[in-house]
């Protein structure tokens, strides 16, 4: 059954398709000519058209009144039903005979006594409107003025954003059984974060590439950002404050200031003074991780990494066009690139790993990266990586990522060995028919769960340390007035108690932005073009175990569960 709001709405645009003149017409019919002279309305006369005629003629300017006014129409018409029965009845009394008494049950004769016009005012929750809506006097009661309004309003709080011009057109022409939209708030306008305008890729062109045969080119690595001196980074657009706002009682509502942009300054690189842009302090090769630009220069080792070079430790990205030989280390804070093969060696780098020709790691071969680690394939290898692992080839290694491992380029499969990745891992192909062991564990962060349990650690002793400072301070008020020294003291506590406050809310700000990047299991995943048993997997405390060989297959997380389906 349609409410009457929205058969009102519905009689409303039927008539307005009609056009003007047939609504006027209508209106003509319904209330008759209008009156040179103004006059109280009859409250006989209002029907909902009539409560509800200004709130639809605003409904263009003011669309929201009309479903505000809905959640208390029925109550209003209801209250004017009683209302009007009782001025009827006044009425009916008014032009009997004084001898012709009417008695109720009891035997005592009816009076109504006379009850003067007033006006009830409705303030929706948000309180950003006010409607008022007048009742006409009862039994020669007194007729509607300006003070009885006022009070009404000043009853229910109203005190902001007053239609004056219509107040005094609903006093001076006594407009009863209409309801009017009387005050409306300011609504508060949010500031606009700030926004960082790059003029760099964050995005490097990194990887091996695939023609349409599915052929990799070890030769396809990654092409180098250059970067001058003085050369603009980025711009950094700062917040907007924003714009409070105000209700119809007067309350302001304070609005939101837009967030700073976090600035991506790294390595090498200068902010201006006003904030407003980021540029390079030297010459050489531009990249960003881990949150920030960073310019560095290149070091190019023109042959293998082995006795005759010996282990590397460089602040910046290495360029290996050798191999590196078992047994050494190579370590960068930025990439690192071979174009050759590593044996079994350990590379650590700041940013990405790239090998052209893959790693047989003998079981000591070690990559750790914060970036990306690439390379055409990997045997009997451990790599350690906060980001993504692509790979053509995995065989019998251990792999730990922050990201995603995939293997869909020239053969595409993962055979033996352990995956541990936050997100997901993607193959043309898992295990082999023999029935290898495969161990995947999904949604698992790398290092989130230690730094977390170390920030809830060092919050807490924070929080400690600055409750009983606060304490203490609160011991010494209450001993007022204080002695030089304990007053000397309560100072320092004050001064403690600001640094303590700002620790915490670092602590918490770390502690917050690291529980927000964990991984949302529902993206987390494995899936394959084909995988045979014995796969395990698990996420969380769910596991699934690939019993038979499936094509075509994707287990995800559900409820709980770990379900497979095809894709």
């Amino acid at each position: 059954m349609l409410s009457i709001f929205e058969r009102f709405k519905r009689k409303r645009l039927e008539e307005y398709e009609e056009g003007e003149e047939t609504f006027e017409a209508a209106k003509v019919a319904e209330e008759g000519p209008e009156p040179e002279v103004a006059r109280p309305v009859e409250m006989n006369d209002r029907s909902v058209d009539r409560l509800l005629s200004d709130i639809w003629a605003d409904r263009e300017q003011h669309p929201e009144d009309m479903q505000a006014v809905e959640f208390f129409l029925p109550a209003l018409r209801d209250r004017m039903e009683s209302h009007d029965l009782k001025r009827q009845a006044a009425e009916v009394l008014a032009k009997k005979d004084p001898d012709d008494v009417l008695k109720d049950e009891s035997g005592r004769p009816v009076e109504i006594k006379p009850v003067d016009a007033k006006c009830t005012v409705y303030v929706p929750s948000d309180k950003m409107s006010a409607f008022i809506c007048a009742f006409p006097p009862i039994a020669g009661g007194q007729e509607l003025t300006m003070e009885s309004i006022t009070e009404a309003l000043k009853k229910n709080k109203v005190a902001y954003g007053i239609d004056q011009e219509k107040l005094d057109s609903i006093a001076e022409e006594k407009k009863y059984g209409i309801l009017f939209a009387i005050a409306r708030g300011e609504v508060q306008t949010n500031g606009q974060d700030g926004s960082v305008v790059d003029h760099y890729s964050r995005q490097e062109d990194v990887g091996l590439k695939e023609d349409e045969r599915g052929n990799v080119d070890h030769k396809s690595l990654r092409r180098f950002q250059g970067i001058q001196e003085g050369e603009l980074i980025c711009e950094i657009i700062p917040p907007t404050e924003g714009e409070d706002g105000i209700d119809v009682t007067g309350k302001v509502l304070r609005a939101r200031a837009g967030k700073e942009p976090r600035v991506p300054q790294g390595k090498n690189t200068a902010l201006s003074e006003d904030g407003t842009q980021l540029t390079a302090t030297m010459d050489g090769d531009i990249s960003f991780h881990n949150g920030a630009f960073h310019v560095e220069r290149l070091l190019t080792i023109p042959e293998s990494v082995d006795n005759a070079v010996g282990n590397l430790d460089y602040n910046g990205d290495i360029l290996i066009k050798g191999d590196v030989m078992s047994g050494f280390t190579v370590c960068a804070t930025g990439d690192i690139v071979v174009r050759g093969m590593v044996a079994g060696a350990t590379l650590r780098a700041g940013g990405n790993i790239e090998i052209a020709k893959g790693m047989n790691g003998n079981g000591q071969g070690l990559l750790e990266a914060r970036g990306n680690v690439r390379l055409s394939f990997m045997e009997n290898a451990n790599v350690v990586c906060h980001q993504d692992v692509y790979a053509s080839t995995v065989i019998n290694s251990n792999i730990t990522c922050g990201g995603s491992v995939i293997a869909k380029e020239g053969k595409g499969i993962i055979i033996g060995g352990n995956i541990v990745a936050r997100q997901s891992v993607e193959a043309r192909r898992i295990g082999n028919q023999s029935g290898c062991e495969n161990v995947i564990r999904i949604g698992q962060a790398m290092h989130d769960e230690e730094n977390l349990e170390y920030l809830r650690k060092e919050l807490k002793t924070n929080v400690d340390t600055l409750d009983k400072i606060q304490k203490n301070i609160s011991y010494l008020k209450s001993k007022a007035p204080l002695s030089p020294e304990k007053q000397d003291l309560m100072e320092k506590l004050q001064v403690q108690s600001i640094l303590y406050i700002d620790k915490v809310d670092v602590l918490s700000e770390k502690l917050e932005d690291l529980e927000n990047e964990r991984p949302d299991f529902s993206e987390c995943r494995v899936r394959s073009d084909i995988i045979y048993p014995t796969t395990k997997i698990s996420l969380d405390y769910a596991k699934f175990t690939v019993r038979d060989t499936t094509s075509m297959c994707m287990v995800y997380y559900q409820d709980g569960e770990l379900l497979m389906g095809t894709y």
